[in-house]
């Protein structure tokens, strides 16, 4: 029955444990390296990301603000700005510049594509060479402007009201005031319009009309004759004359001012095309990287799902591992030895054996050695309890020999068997039968031990009950003592050895009842002795055989006492007198001499119980913080007795003034 689990070592329970947790154990460790593996990957992409897509798209975003801000700043200057607005762009356009110059040059240092870099950086010096002379021509034109407004203020300052102005004079009106009048108000409007207007293909037309007009007008001026200080027309004459003097520059700043302003228009053209390709080179880059970025983070999101499908998977192993450990404990580890427990509660109860584990694994090996180890036991248990039945036969015997507080002190453990006495204060009770041997020689043996054996029985019992100890039998004679190895104080004890004797000489007179009934002539009578005091108890004897007994002067006193007592009688020392008086009715026998002792012994007579005699307690003690009260109603005289009244009224009469209120009359008695 042992030999199966021997051989068939590949079922048991720590292989199979092992082999799952070496399996969860090695999931788990590659699930680790998988998904630290995975992590480091991820780190990585997200460093690319941070490293290199993401500062690209930021400053491709910037550089395309940057581009689209200059783009928005050339219509600006193509707006015929004053001198103060154009500063202000020109300082706008200076910051554009260097900080697009600067975006550039970072952008280009990360693009990795050496051509697209060649192109952005070509494309963004253009835009700026664009802007550099985009800002001069605005700068020459703001200066022809200025030259040609000074010339139209010229104008302006000699014409009147442009709504007077008549179509020229025909005939003799036109040398008249009224027709130079006319003349020149004609000929400043055509100047200002010559000057103002910005259209270039009328520019030929209305030079040509300004001329003929100057022409007519310098013709009237002639023949009015050598102008003086007083002339109306003096004004006229010198806007004529500076007329002919500036006609060369004014025209050439016409020109020039036309030339500009196609040149202006052209270049504004040209900013907002190679502003449009710097941004389209800028939007192939930007996608080109957003494509990276989504690249970047297609990736890291397929490895955080196969790094979370590893976890789902290394959780979900590691669970199934669980499940499978706990399915092999409990199927083959707790619900056997579930039924082992089971089997052994049934072996308490009812002894039968356990039936063996057939499985061949540790527990059954367990089940295999605990059913042979339980027949071991019951076997064993068997013999015990044979040895203990002899032992309690042998114990029940000897028992018989030793009084049973003794008995049971030693076999409890609280005393040992060895030599050691103690000195203590007991009560000491001896007794004897009078007139034993003329009874004996009345009686045949086997009615006489018969008898003998009746009587210390009933004793026996009676001393027994009370808590005495059972010194010894010597013969008919019975001593025993209270006190040891058990206690219920000097007074209980002493109560309790009265009580007895009592009862043992209510017990005998049943009985002499009993042996008169049936032929015995002379039934037995006993005298008994009491005595409290100090003796020394314990085992005496030697190593090999001891005696558990008392010795001391109470023994021999308590003796005495049973030598003098009358047959039926009990006699008590004074100190166990003085213990038991308020519980027990005893009369003065005398002064009795005890071998051994100086003086002489006074004793007393035991008659009952208060109790059992149905009186008044005739010794009355009570013993407080602050009263004491003794009164011996037995040995007091008529006169004690009225003098105790006296004292115990005078007493009340003191109680009742403390008790009553201030003022008030304590009633008289």
């Amino acid at each position: 029955m042992s030999a199966a689990p021997e051989t068939r070592l590949h079922r048991r329970i720590s292989t199979a444990l092992f082999t799952i947790l070496t399996v969860l154990a090695g999931v788990l460790l590659l699930g680790l390296v998988i998904v630290t593996l995975r992590l480091v990957q991820i780190q990585a992409d997200l460093g690319g990301l941070r490293d290199s897509a993401l500062p690209r798209l930021v400053k491709l975003s910037q550089l395309s603000q940057e581009a689209a801000a200059t783009i928005s700043i050339a219509p600006a200057l193509s707006a015929s700005p004053s001198r103060f607005e154009f500063e202000t762009l020109l300082s706008r356009i200076t910051d554009k510049e260097r900080s697009q110059e600067a975006l550039i040059e970072e952008v280009a240092a990360l693009i990795q594509d050496a051509d697209a870099a060649d192109t952005l950086r070509r494309n963004g010096r253009l835009l700026r060479q664009n802007l550099q002379s985009l800002t001069g021509v605005v700068r020459e034109q703001i200066a022809v402007r200025q030259s040609l407004e000074a010339h139209v203020e010229r104008f302006r300052g000699v014409l009147g009201d442009p709504a007077d102005a008549l179509p020229p004079p025909a005939g003799e009106e036109a040398a008249g005031p009224a027709g130079i009048r006319r003349l020149a108000d004609l000929a400043g409007l055509r100047a200002l319009g010559t000057l103002l207007d910005p259209n270039g293909a009328r520019f030929s037309r209305n030079r040509a009309e300004l001329e003929a007009g100057m022409a007519a007008l310098g013709e009237a001026l002639a023949a009015t004759g050598p102008g003086n200080p007083d002339d109306p027309f003096a004004a006229t004459q010198a806007l004529l004359h500076d007329w002919e003097v500036a006609k060369a520059e004014i025209f050439e700043a016409k020109q020039a001012a036309l030339a500009n302003d196609f040149r202006i228009k052209a270049l504004v053209e040209e900013n907002s095309l190679l502003a449009s390709r710097l941004l389209g080179s800028l939007s192939t880059e930007f996608w080109r990287v957003n494509g990276e970025f989504q690249s970047h983070v297609a990736a890291v999101g397929t490895t955080a799902d196969f790094t979370l499908a590893v976890i789902v998977a290394v959780v979900a192993t590691l669970g199934a591992g669980n499940f499978l450990v706990w399915r092999v404990l409990r199927r083959r580890v707790f619900e056997r030895l579930a039924r082992i427990r089971s089997d052994l509660q049934t072996f308490a109860e009812t002894r039968r054996q356990p039936s063996i584990d057939p499985v061949a694994d540790e527990i059954g090996t367990i089940s295999t050695s605990l059913g042979r180890y339980l027949q071991v036991i019951d076997e064993r248990e068997s013999e015990l309890a044979e040895k203990n039945r002899a032992m309690e036969r042998m114990a029940g015997q000897l028992a018989k020999y030793l009084s049973p507080q003794v008995y049971d002190s030693i076999f409890s453990g609280r005393q040992e068997a060895r030599v050691v006495s103690s000195r203590k204060k007991l009560t000491v009770f001896f007794s004897d039968i009078a007139d034993f041997t003329e009874t004996a020689d009345r009686l045949e043996s086997e009615e006489l031990t018969q008898i003998l054996n009746q009587y210390l029985t009933e004793m026996s019992r009676i001393a027994l009950g009370h808590g005495a100890t059972i010194d010894k039998y010597v013969g008919d004679a019975i001593l025993v003592f209270l006190g040891d190895p058990e206690t219920r104080g000097v007074s209980e004890d002493a109560l309790a050895g009265v009580e007895m004797a009592i009862a043992m000489r209510k017990r005998l007179h049943d009985l002499r009842d009993a042996w008169r009934g049936s032929g015995m002539e002379k039934p037995l009578r006993m005298r008994m002795g009491i005595q409290t005091g100090y003796c020394t108890v314990g085992n005496f004897g030697s190593e090999d055989r001891m005696d558990y007994t008392i010795i001391g002067g109470a023994v021999n006193t308590a003796a005495r006492l049973q030598a003098l007592a009358e047959p039926g009688d009990i006699l008590t020392s004074y100190e166990t007198y003085a213990l038991v008086r308020e519980r027990i009715h005893c009369e003065r026998h005398g002064e009795v001499e005890v071998r051994g002792i100086a003086y002489p012994v006074v004793a007393y007579r035991v008659v009952d119980s208060y109790a059992n005699l149905g009186i008044e307690q005739r010794h009355f003690r009570e013993t407080r913080s602050n009263v004491k009260l003794d009164l011996n109603l037995e040995a007091m005289s008529e006169a004690e007795r009225s003098e105790a009244e006296t004292i115990l009224r005078h007493g009340l009469d003191l109680l009742e003034k403390r008790a009553a209120p201030p003022g008030r009359a304590t009633p008289g008695r």
